[in-house]
């Protein structure tokens, strides 16, 4: 079964990361998602579900990734 490459947005830098007070376990491809989600909600608004829901699609798909790779190395 072919899976469809997923695009991870470019990788936010150190200095970004540290200004938007990203956790260093969601330093990871995923850390654009998080961050534009914390700036949607330093805007005082309640509608971030986009946002989040590209955080934790983005989060899903880096899992399943990593659990694909890791069953292919033991078969």
């Amino acid at each position: 079964m072919a899976t469809e490459k997923h695009e991870y947005p470019p990788l936010p830098s150190q200095q970004e990361l540290d200004d938007h007070n990203v956790p260093f376990f969601h330093r990871d491809k995923c850390a654009a998602h998080l961050i534009e989600y914390y700036k949607c909600l330093d805007k005082g608004t309640s509608f971030c579900n986009k946002t989040k829901d590209e955080f934790y699609k983005c989060q899903y798909i880096a899992l399943k990734e990593r659990l694909d790779a890791n069953t292919k190395q033991h078969h």
